[in-house]
């Protein structure tokens, strides 16, 4: 027994001192899956266009701008997308969030699948996607269930949130990948989806990417889309 306490003794304090922040792996996370969308309503593809999506404020305490379309070196980008920055690192004390067009959620358009790269800062920069306020899970889940958990460093936008962190994904290294989100909560409504990101005051990296947003349905069947509407509205109102 006193040879054991001895030996955790000198383990102790032979290790080094800890940095202001900790350095946690990434959080282990379910395989990633596409919506399988049979049908599209909305195709936002980000190398044609960018189809509207407007920077937004997401935090009513600041955040530096960080949202911008157009080329990137990011590797296998496509030749346009919507990044926090498009060549370089994102800012300390980022925080600005992505704001989709309007659209109707429908059972012809309750599924969205993103096209995105994510290389943050793990467990202290990060983003996620709401609606409104209300963060929105993917169907298989965020990579972290907390962004920037430490009282002392402060993520705007996604503090004490669940999003993307790391590199978005249980893994080795960074890469382009295909994410499905579930807006049927929302069934009858028009809504806008927001994609919000947020950085403390040290560390960045190239940022969050997104390739694609599109919006449909894995049903195979599509209904006029008047006659939807009308339909949701009837049975919603």
């Amino acid at each position: 027994m006193r040879l054991l306490l001895t030996f955790s003794l000198i383990c102790l304090f032979a290790m080094p001192a800890l940095a202001d922040k900790e350095v946690y792996p990434d959080v282990a996370s379910p395989t990633r899956d596409a919506c399988e969308l049979e049908s599209v309503m909305f195709n936002w593809d980000f190398s044609e266009a960018n189809h509207g999506f407007t920077p937004v404020v997401c935090d009513a305490t600041g955040g530096a701008p960080s949202w911008a379309w157009g080329a990137t070196d990011i590797a296998g980008a496509p030749a346009a997308v919507w990044g926090t920055v498009l060549v370089g690192n994102y800012p300390n004390n980022a925080g600005e969030g992505l704001l989709s067009p309007v659209f109707a959620v429908t059972p012809d358009s309750y599924l969205m699948e993103i096209y995105h790269y994510v290389h943050v800062e793990n467990n202290f920069d990060g983003g996620n996607v709401k609606v409104d306020d209300q963060v929105i899970l993917p169907i298989n889940g965020y990579t972290h269930p907390i962004i920037s958990e430490s009282t002392s460093y402060y993520a705007f936008c996604v503090d004490g949130q669940p999003g993307y962190s790391g590199n978005g994904y249980n893994g080795p290294s960074q890469v382009w990948l295909v994410q499905c989100f579930d807006l049927s909560a929302f069934m009858g409504q028009e809504i806008q989806v927001r994609f919000d990101f947020g950085s403390d005051s040290s560390v960045a990296y190239p940022g969050w990417y997104l390739g694609y947003v599109k919006i449909g349905t894995d049903d195979g069947t599509v209904a006029m889309e008047n006659e939807t509407w009308t339909q949701i509205k009837g049975i919603f109102r």
